[in-house]
């Protein structure tokens, strides 16, 4: 007994005249069922293969299956769905021989427009999927990137964006800074809970946020580990904490555009801070030795120390090392999005201040002690190295 034995004598029984053959092509060319269930499954494994922060419901909901790909949307449903209140693999209600329908959209959660809608049969190969989507939001985002109008500054470095891509690091509104100022020295009465919101808020819904506030969010996420859920989800009225704030592997980083370093190629225009970390430290492994060699060659004798102590000293903080990652490439991005704009370089040079760090650190229920001076070594000599490292110039 074979394992198509039933399929054989069904084939045999059409054969009628003896032309298997015959009926076996019969039997090929009938409509097949297409499940959306497999086809949704499909969906996430290829974009997290290819380093998407991917999220999804793992149901159907109004007949919809929802998935959720960086800073895209991703809709999968059956045409013309009579009944949304039932599966869309039920055959009761549906013709499930007929190709479902999927539909990408970016922002994901537009309040006013979507800057990138692609609709595109459900059976397309899940590579096709990742390439489409990856070069049709990389066009979205430059069309939107050159949109832009600055008609706001910086309260600290003066530079200028546009007023929605400026946030409140502090319980004021009137205090509205750019990525690179949030732990600058002059900010006092940090609040990286609300300021957490207030980027979530902004990314969700603008596909041309600036790319450096995804470093803040690594940063803050690294930090704060897994009591930054926790306190964020006790900030008080605000809505539930994002995923990336207790796995800041999923945090999305937008990649220069262009040319990237060979260290990224082959990355999509955005990546999570994982996919991102990863390939940096394959390209190049010996990346920390590079940091702690330049350290060490900046720091100053400490007389009241031993001979030999400062040496065996390691100023790197390993858990903010992929922030220092992300800072760079983000730094790099901007440089190239917003090349009217001050050198973020610039900014990063004395954008790490020991007690401002401290301050955010501690109300995001960090272990770090920022006042060591770790922290701030890992970030402000860190991205530097590694920005020359992946072949960018990080001077003013």
């Amino acid at each position: 007994m074979t394992r198509n034995r039933k399929k054989k004598l069904a084939v045999r029984a059409e054969a009628g005249e003896g032309s298997h053959a015959r009926a076996a092509r019969i039997h090929a060319s009938e409509p097949r069922d297409i499940l959306t269930a497999d086809i949704q499954q499909g969906l996430i494994r290829s974009f997290g293969a290819a380093g998407w922060p991917v999220e999804h419901d793992g149901f159907p909901e109004g007949g919809v299956w929802t998935g959720w790909l960086g800073p895209v949307q991703s809709l999968l449903s059956r045409p013309g769905a009579a009944d949304s209140e039932a599966d869309p693999d039920d055959a009761d209600h549906y013709d499930l021989t007929v190709v479902p329908e999927l539909c990408f959209i970016s922002p994901k959660i537009p309040t006013s427009r979507e800057a990138m809608v692609l609709e595109l049969p459900g059976t397309t190969p899940g590579a096709d999927l990742v390439h489409q989507v990856s070069e049709q939001l990389a066009r979205a985002r430059a069309a939107e990137v050159s949109k832009l109008i600055n008609n706001a500054t910086c309260a600290l470095c003066g530079d200028s964006y546009p007023s929605a891509h400026l946030l409140p690091p502090t319980e004021s509104d009137r205090l509205l800074v750019c990525p690179f100022c949030v732990f600058d020295g002059d900010i006092l009465g940090g609040h990286p809970l609300r300021l957490a919101y207030a980027i979530d808020a902004m990314t969700d819904n603008d596909l041309a946020a600036p790319a450096g506030w995804s470093a803040v969010t690594a940063l803050l996420a690294c930090a704060g580990g897994p009591a930054l859920e926790e306190r964020l989800k006790g900030a008080g009225g605000l809505p539930w904490p994002l995923p990336h704030w207790s796995d800041p592997d999923q945090v999305w980083v937008w990649l220069p555009p262009g040319d990237l370093p060979p260290a990224l190629e082959g990355l999509a225009p955005g990546t999570s801070l994982a996919t991102l970390v990863a390939a940096v430290e394959r390209a190049h492994p010996d990346l920390r030795d590079h940091y702690r060699t330049e350290l060490a060659a900046s720091l100053e004798p400490d007389e009241d120390e031993e001979e030999g102590a400062r040496g065996h000293r390691d100023y790197l903080v390993e858990q903010l090392w992929p922030a220092a990652i992300c800072y760079a490439v983000t730094a790099a991005t901007q440089e190239r999005e917003r090349p009217a704009g001050r050198s973020p370089w610039n900014l990063l040079e004395d954008g790490f201040e020991e007690g401002t760090l401290a301050d955010h650190f501690e109300q995001v229920g960090s272990t770090l002690d920022a006042d060591a001076l770790g922290p701030v070594f890992t970030l402000s000599i860190g991205v530097p190295v590694i920005a020359r490292a992946l072949g960018w110039n990080p001077t003013p």
